[in-house]
């Protein structure tokens, strides 16, 4: 009975806190002119506009949870593009996620994103051991090509025979690292604790090692807490607070055993998780307030810490332009630092492409469970990036690399997706200074 009162005065609160969002709504409409996905899709319940009356009418008890009503919910980026532009001050993002959170109070999870989340993701080590083996399984059949025969199989699994996918690492980052990794040079300067998400750490390890790489070499020791678990951010976009919750307690909790200067990230959505989604979570408090003014986008730090003298870089000689991470430029507020470090490094050609701003579509699970709606948003940042004419886009998201990269290949475009760290990384390493 107690479990039932509070899970019904959880969604209470969570209609509430949604109220308190769209009843600033002016219904003026200018969502609709910024919305990614009504753009594609020009339905009314897929913009801000009727995202927000349909939470009116939930809370009013006017409408009941229905398959058409979870499906307008969960046809959201969550790129912030319609907070940013909204006159009235809005943010429909925090109305769709309480949307989400609501339906979960009332219908559960379900099974597989309660094995998902409750279990794969929260255990973490069936990730660990799953992406080792699709990596082994990637680089025995898949890696030959797009002519390769294994990919007639794909349409069996829900995906296209054109699609690509990213290599799983064999070794994941955090294992070929010590927990406490000493500064290179000199005396240790300060001490900075690394979250490395869970692409850089399965995924993109060399953003990992670019990371590290940097830092030590600069005078800083590295601590990589083995014990850290996924950001929560897939999982709160998916509608579980109490996972959620969960995963943001056990890092704040985790984090707070080191004595750290500083907490750096190099994935936009776990820098934004840290920062600010966190709030949300954990009861406001002077350690919760101390823990946020640490958390860094590698980039912010390096650009506001490390002096890099023109000396220490090397030559890249590429054409590169730069693709803003919603959860970056809208959620944290960066755009400038990454193009800096870029610009720095000597024989790079910067180009700015158009609408470097605008989502990629990729938004985590949504360019897995809405694919064919993000590949229409991605086709226009592909075409961005064909008139660019460049070599490399860099970024500073995985799920952006992982989703622009897809499109680029299945267009058989030769731009490459790298990360920012990845390139100045490069640089120092060419003029032997890391």
């Amino acid at each position: 009975m107690n479990t039932q009162v509070s899970i019904k005065k959880l969604a209470e609160t969570h209609l509430m806190e949604a109220a308190q969002e769209f009843q600033k709504c002016m219904q003026c409409g200018k969502c609709r002119s910024v919305c990614p996905v009504f753009k594609e899709i020009g339905n009314e319940l897929y913009v801000a506009r009727g995202k927000n009356k349909l939470a009116e009418k939930l809370v009013s008890g006017d409408l009941q949870i229905t398959e058409k009503v979870k499906h307008a919910i969960n046809e959201c980026l969550n790129c912030k593009t319609c907070s940013a532009n909204c006159p009235a001050g809005v943010s429909p993002e925090h109305v769709v996620l309480r949307l989400r959170w609501y339906v979960t109070t009332q219908e559960g999870l379900g099974f597989f994103k309660a094995l998902i989340f409750r279990q794969l993701v929260w255990r973490k080590w069936p990730i660990t051991i799953g992406a080792m083996l699709i990596g082994v399984a990637q680089r025995a059949l898949f890696g030959i090509g797009p002519k390769n025969p294994v990919r007639y199989l794909f349409p069996l699994f829900g995906f296209s025979k054109r699609r690509y996918f990213p290599t799983m690492a064999l070794r994941s980052a955090q294992s070929q690292y010590p927990e406490v990794i000493p500064a290179k040079n000199g005396p240790t300067k300060k001490r900075i604790g690394y979250f490395t998400g869970c692409a850089g750490n399965l995924i993109y390890t060399n953003v990992a090692k670019s990371v590290v790489d940097i830092l030590t070499g600069y005078g800083y020791e590295v601590v990589i807490p083995k014990k850290q678990k996924c950001n929560g951010t897939p999982v709160l976009a998916n509608g579980d607070y109490d996972g959620a919750k969960m995963l943001m307690e056990h890092n704040f909790n985790l984090f707070q055993q080191y004595d750290l200067d500083a907490i750096v990230v190099a994935c936009s959505s776990c820098g934004m998780a840290l920062k600010k989604e966190i709030k949300v979570f954990i009861e406001d408090s002077p350690e919760l307030k101390k823990f946020t003014e640490k958390v860094y986008d590698i980039h912010e730090f390096i650009e506001n810490n490390i002096e890099i003298k023109p000396e220490e870089l090397g030559t890249l000689p590429y054409k590169v332009s730069y693709h803003d991470p919603c959860h970056m430029v809208r959620g944290q507020g960066i755009a400038e630092q990454p193009r800096k470090l870029l610009k720095m490094i000597p024989g790079v050609d910067f180009h700015e492409m158009k609408d470097s701003a605008v989502c990629c579509g990729s938004a985590g699970s949504y360019c897995i469970t809405h694919y064919d709606t993000a590949i229409k948003i991605n086709n226009h940042k592909v075409k961005n990036i064909q008139a660019a004419d460049v070599d490399y886009v860099a970024t500073g998201c995985p799920t952006c690399v992982m989703h622009i990269q897809d499109n680029l290949l299945q267009q058989e475009s030769p731009e490459k997706m790298r990360f920012v760290v990845e390139m100045l990384a490069d640089s120092l390493r060419a003029a032997k200074t890391i």
